[in-house]
């Protein structure tokens, strides 16, 4: 018999999620309560958004709910998902939770690179609909806020962004230089399984 969870995940997962989730079927039955992703920029909204799904009924036997979620996405996550009684990624974000703090510092290390993964550009940059309305920005706000970098790196989980969502990548940032860094999904893929097993 399968072993019931119930996720609470940032949306920013959903391409990698179901591959993670794929293998495990015969394991778990998994059920997502999805959050948009960007939340992360507005820490309040992001803490009453988590609230509110830890309060679903769906998420009323906190044995089996996990929060797919960074742990530095919210000042207080670690507090607030202990005092719920809920486990939650043991990374800082999903930048780490895709390659680890220390190759993301790595990547980073020149402070002129921004590190991304492929839903970074898909589900903020360039398809905003699917966040709310007052966290998505212009063309004008993403040069204001990324203009000091040179570089963006799309971490290639396997989902790699396409010629086209480059392109447009180009136009939105002001012609940074748009480059992949082989990645892999082993990493996430064995914190979601550890996640839902403990």
């Amino acid at each position: 018999m399968r072993e019931r969870r119930v996720l609470i995940a940032c949306g920013i997962f959903d391409e990698e999620l179901g591959t993670a989730l794929a293998p495990l079927a015969g394991r778990y039955e998994a059920e997502i309560i999805r959050l948009p992703p960007g939340y992360h920029c507005e820490i309040e909204a992001l803490e009453a958004r988590l609230r509110e799904a830890l309060a679903d009924p769906r998420a009323a036997d906190r044995s089996r709910v996990r929060v797919l979620f960074g742990r530095r996405c919210l000042p207080d996550m670690e507090a607030l998902c202990r005092g719920e009684g809920v486990r939650c990624l043991p990374t800082a974000n999903c930048l780490s939770a895709m390659a680890g703090d220390e190759r993301v510092r790595g990547l980073e290390a020149d402070g002129r690179t921004m590190v991304v993964t492929p839903a970074w550009i898909r589900k903020l940059f360039l398809a905003p609909d699917g966040i709310p309305a007052h966290l998505r920005w212009d063309p004008a706000d993403f040069r204001v806020n990324f203009g000091r970098y040179d570089r963006v790196l799309v971490l290639d989980t396997g989902l790699p962004p396409t010629d086209g969502e480059v392109i447009e990548c180009f136009d939105l940032f002001g012609n940074p230089v748009i480059e992949t860094e082989p990645c892999g999904a082993e990493r996430f893929n064995g914190l979601v399984e550890d996640l839902l097993a403990g």
